[in-house]
């Protein structure tokens, strides 16, 4: 059997869904299946796949933004790339390629998913594309494709929109996570952390005017940044004037869960969502979550208890939320505690990838041969 899996962007390694088609990869590879990959540009994820052993195959016309003349011609090629590769399944992730990629495998007769990794058309001013995705997206429901929602927030977007219950199903995100016992409290400052790429749908002004807040009460904290992306200079520029060491920016990393084992509590600020999987990591690695209150992330959060939901752009909330770590450290541990027993409940990653290899048709491949 061979699956073939597709991604628009191929310029960052950090992003959960590189992560999540990694994790595909490998397990339905386990499973004897062999893997392909197509990807958007050519960035440093084709470069990691390659090393990994994977075939890949480099879509330089596939742009992120809509482009008629580049759409079409990525279009043919994906649907050659069909043809000659002849793959039993296509899973396609991302907006971009999730629609090119489900025209071209329904014009070459293959069974095709669409993973969407956060509905591509949440109405936010901050998502200036959604209401082209939601014609787009309606249009698209009408071809044999099932869509993957990785949350409940995404089936029930889909639904809302018009798209048939029958051709949704939703497997939740699962993150592998590291904790280590010997951590502890102590009377350093509260150590936050946060990954998210420096892009439209990440919400950094609220994050640092939460930060300025603190830092003007005189509140001992930190800060950890990870992530890349087109506007890095521009947050940067939003936690300048902060005392050095309070904010550091640390770029990439290839194991963030070491990071996050070495950290009290979880931030992510953002305008809109899927089912995040760094939450779900943070969640994997015993850390309270702080998060804002968009897409699935209410799933993954029990307010009060192993963390908090923060209204969209509420940088008061976030604030105080946050000074509840910073008053009392031992919350850390008690919410961290509550976040890992839910994570196992129901966010682990075998359980994820098993769904996936049997939704797919992969599982026990090695048993059938």
């Amino acid at each position: 059997m061979k699956v073939l899996i597709g991604m628009t962007r191929s310029d960052t390694i950090v992003s959960g869904s590189f992560k999540h088609i990694c994790q595909i990869g490998e397990k339905f590879r386990e499973e004897g299946a062999e893997v392909v990959y197509a990807l958007g540009g050519e960035g440093e994820a084709i470069t990691k796949l390659r090393a990994a052993g994977f075939k890949v195959h480099a879509l330089t016309s596939l742009k992120r933004d809509l482009s008629p003349l580049s759409d079409a011609w990525s279009l043919i090629k994906l649907m050659w790339l069909i043809i000659t590769e002849n793959p039993n399944v296509c899973s396609w992730h991302t907006a971009k390629i999730g629609a090119l990629g489900r025209i071209a495998a329904m014009l070459t007769f293959k069974r095709s998913y669409y993973v969407p990794h956060g509905v591509p058309f949440v109405n936010t001013p901050e998502n200036k594309g959604y209401k082209k995705y939601q014609k787009l997206e309606k249009i698209l429901s009408y071809l044999p494709s099932k869509i993957i929602g990785v949350c409940e927030f995404d089936k029930n977007e889909y639904l809302r929109i018009g798209v048939p219950n029958k051709k949704l199903l939703v497997i939740r995100n699962g993150m592998l996570g590291k904790y280590t016992d010997t951590w502890e409290l102590n009377t350093n400052p509260v150590h936050f952390i946060t990954a998210a790429r420096f892009e439209d749908q990440k919400d950094y002004i609220t994050l640092a005017k939460a930060c300025d807040t603190l830092l003007k009460q005189n509140k001992p904290f930190k800060l950890s940044i990870y992530g890349d992306g087109q506007y890095e200079e521009k947050v940067k520029a939003l936690f300048a004037h902060f005392p050095e060491g309070v904010i550091n920016f640390c770029g990439v990393v290839d194991n963030f869960a070491e990071k996050l084992a070495l950290a009290d509590v979880f931030i992510l600020s953002s305008f809109w969502e899927g089912l995040p999987r760094s939450i779900i990591e943070a969640m994997a690695c015993k850390k309270p979550v702080i998060s804002s209150n968009v897409g699935g992330c209410s799933e993954l959060i029990i307010e009060g208890e192993s963390g908090f939901l923060v209204p969209i752009r509420d940088n008061v909330t976030m604030a105080s939320v946050m000074n509840e770590y910073i008053s009392d450290k031992h919350k850390t541990v008690e919410h961290g505690d509550n976040a890992y027993k839910l994570y196992m409940q129901k966010y682990s990653l075998s359980v994820m990838l098993n769904n996936y290899a049997y939704e797919y048709g992969v599982t026990n491949m090695s048993d059938n041969k």
